[in-house]
């Protein structure tokens, strides 16, 4: 293995610290969606809170999403290829292809040349991906009412106050879904944290609340 790393030339070095770390945060992506569907269906999460969930979406005093709160199941399909999945994705292949066109034999600059179209295919084709599940979410099948008290986990930190959306990952009528989640906790909420969810906040959005530790309950 030394000596192969040490055969490597100073670009192939340099592709491989892009590569690696890309692919090790794609993975960890991946594990967190699924983690997000094991916590569902090990916890109570079909039951509502004793208090009910909340079905008015955001306040009427405001809020980011008040006007998109007239019509919480309207989604936005379209094609955003620069999230963190289709940066991480760009990497990814980049990476690998760069250092793959170098070590079958063609000059430094133009594997770098040909990676870059490798890497935004791969953007492109995540946010493509994205866009058909995000159709076939919303195309009559899934209603987001049952999603209504139900757990997940957190797959990108989701800020305090409803200030921006974060991203969310629960089971809905049996499907993994990933949706943008608002809460009106007054701290952020962490990616990975278990949370509840308790009203829709507009446009696809749920409104969740975090799910304290034992340890914070028993405090």
């Amino acid at each position: 293995m030394v000596a192969w790393w040490q055969s490597l030339s100073a670009l192939d070095h340099v592709l491989l610290y892009i590569a690696v770390p890309a692919t090790l945060i794609l993975l960890i992506q991946t594990v967190l969606l699924f983690a997000g569907g094991a916590f569902d269906s090990d916890g109570d999460a079909g039951v509502p809170d004793a208090d009910g969930p909340d079905f008015d979406g955001p306040d009427a005093d405001g809020g980011p999403l008040h006007e998109a709160a007239a019509d919480p199941e309207t989604p936005d399909t379209g094609l955003h290829l620069f999230t963190v999945r289709g940066v991480v994705a760009f990497l990814v292949l980049f990476g690998w292809g760069g250092l793959w066109l170098h070590q079958v034999g063609l000059p430094g600059f133009l594997a770098v040349f040909l990676a870059i179209p490798i890497g935004f295919a791969g953007m492109v084709g995540i946010a493509l991906a994205v866009r058909q599940a995000l159709r076939l979410q919303y195309d009559g099948t899934l209603d987001l009412r049952n999603a209504l008290g139900r757990t997940g986990t957190v797959y990108l930190t989701v800020p305090p106050g409803r200030s921006s959306p974060g991203k969310v990952t629960l089971t809905v009528q049996e499907q993994l879904t990933e949706f943008e989640a608002l809460t009106d906790s007054p701290a952020p909420i962490p990616t990975g944290s278990p949370v509840r969810v308790t009203g829709l906040a507009g446009r696809g959005a749920l409104l969740v609340e975090p799910i304290p530790s034992e340890s914070e309950e028993t405090e």
